[in-house]
């Protein structure tokens, strides 16, 4: 009888003695279970480490990815393989291996326009292109109008597309802007319109159709980074083309969006924990802010995400958590959201750091996430995204390689705007 009174006693300490934890978890406010958002995709099914990740939404809403999967060990890529897949107008979803070999493998791009699509990926550090006419069914390869190093793409309403490239010269970047003639033709108007800069930093911007207080703003931008700053250039047409320049601080990445009649371009500071948000109408100067992020911030430049009901502006980044005491981290997907009028406050930004939102959370503990890939269009945003962490296994790989193998799961979403601005507002 004492030994049962002790072990009723032994059993009655383990309910009322709090459980040990070895992990923290993120904070997540009570309306996360509200999230609008398509059930998360996971992209691809080989193995191995996933770089250069980039999306392009068609007029149907339709997402398109491209990306270059390799084998990795101590950092050094073998067997790379360029994946593109997406959903044709007809909506079948379609996956397709465009190139495989050796070479290093740097950034890929893609746009999608009316059933064409155009990928670009940087091979060997030299740019390589491939098209679909009928909505990624089929494909081929392009022959590119000059030799590059790192591309930007899009499609213009008409069908024609434009290319932006960057060809290296010793230290200096000069930018190339070749412009289809005709839709399809392969033939290029070419043009450079900025000077060369030391910087390789360069985005594409397209109005959008659907937001219709976008027609003030020219239908393409593009910038390219430069010492203190950034430089846009804009055009009508696609062939000729208007400069400017914007005085901030080096840039490490570059993003454009446009809120309301402005257009927004988001960088990130060179070798420093710092956003920069610039905004303009184009014919008005440039307000430029400078927003510090706390450590557990990965500093990352993605457009920004504006809904026009409520006038919120959102920004997609990464955040990262402690996950075990000796110091490993869990990176995951968090939400800032400020009001409008608010888009150049500081201090309105950095409150929102303080407790970010982390409802999309990932199957694997990651220790370290490249950053979400953000493409919008009308009310929706589609997210790309790709966390980094060590194999499930790797206690049975030789202990030389422990700790030098990683794995990546690269996941997809489609998140409602109007749902996301909404959360949390009193």
């Amino acid at each position: 009888m004492m030994w049962r009174s002790l072990f009723l006693l032994i059993l009655l300490g383990c309910f009322l003695t709090p459980a040990a934890t070895t992990a923290q978890t993120p904070t997540v406010t009570p309306s996360a279970a509200i999230w609008a958002f398509d059930t998360p995709r996971t992209l691809g099914r080989d193995i191995g480490v996933i770089r250069g990740l980039a999306t392009a939404l068609d007029a149907q809403g339709y997402a398109h990815t491209s990306y270059l999967r390799a084998s990795e060990f101590m950092a050094n890529a073998s067997h790379s393989a360029l994946i593109v897949q997406g959903v044709t107008l007809a909506g079948d979803r379609y996956e397709r291996r465009l190139w495989q070999g050796e070479p290093s493998a740097g950034p890929t791009t893609i746009t999608a326009r009316q059933g064409r699509i155009i990928v670009a990926a940087t091979l060997d550090s030299t740019v390589r292109l491939w098209e679909s006419r009928d909505s990624g069914a089929t494909w081929r390869e392009l022959s590119s109008p000059v030799r590059a190093s790192v591309a930007q793409l899009a499609i213009l309403p008409d069908g024609r597309a434009v290319l932006a490239l960057l060809n290296r010269r010793g230290m200096q970047f000069t930018l190339t802007i070749a412009t289809e003639t005709a839709a399809g033709s392969s033939r290029w108007q070419v043009a450079s319109p900025l000077p060369a800069s030391p910087s390789a930093v360069v985005v594409m911007w397209q109005r959008d159709a659907v937001r219709t207080n976008q027609e003030a703003l020219p239908p393409i931008v593009i910038a390219q980074g430069m010492a203190g700053g950034v430089q846009l250039a804009s055009s009508p047409d696609g062939t000729t083309w208007q400069s400017q320049t914007i005085a901030s601080a080096t840039p490490h990445a570059l993003a454009l969006s446009a809120v309301g009649n402005q257009l927004v371009i988001v960088h990130e500071e060179y070798g420093a924990r710092v956003l920069w948000l610039a905004s303009s109408t184009l014919n008005d100067g440039w307000q430029v802010t400078r927003l510090a992020t706390p450590s557990s911030v990965i500093v990352e430049a993605n457009p920004l995400l504006h809904d026009p009901q409520t006038d919120m502006v959102m920004l997609l980044t990464t955040c990262r958590f402690p996950e075990r005491p000796f110091g490993s981290h869990r990176a995951q997907l968090c939400l800032s959201r400020v009001a409008m009028d608010e888009l150049h406050t500081a201090s309105a930004w950095e409150a929102q750091w303080r407790e970010p939102w982390t409802p999309i959370a990932m199957a694997q503990p990651h220790t370290a996430q490249a950053g979400a890939v953000v493409v919008i269009h009308g009310m929706q945003a589609h997210v790309a995204w790709v966390g980094q962490y060590i194999p499930s296994d790797f206690l049975h790989i030789n202990a030389t390689q422990a700790g030098f193998v990683t794995a990546s799961e690269a996941m997809a979403t489609t998140v409602r705007i109007p749902a996301l601005a909404q959360l949390d507002v009193p």
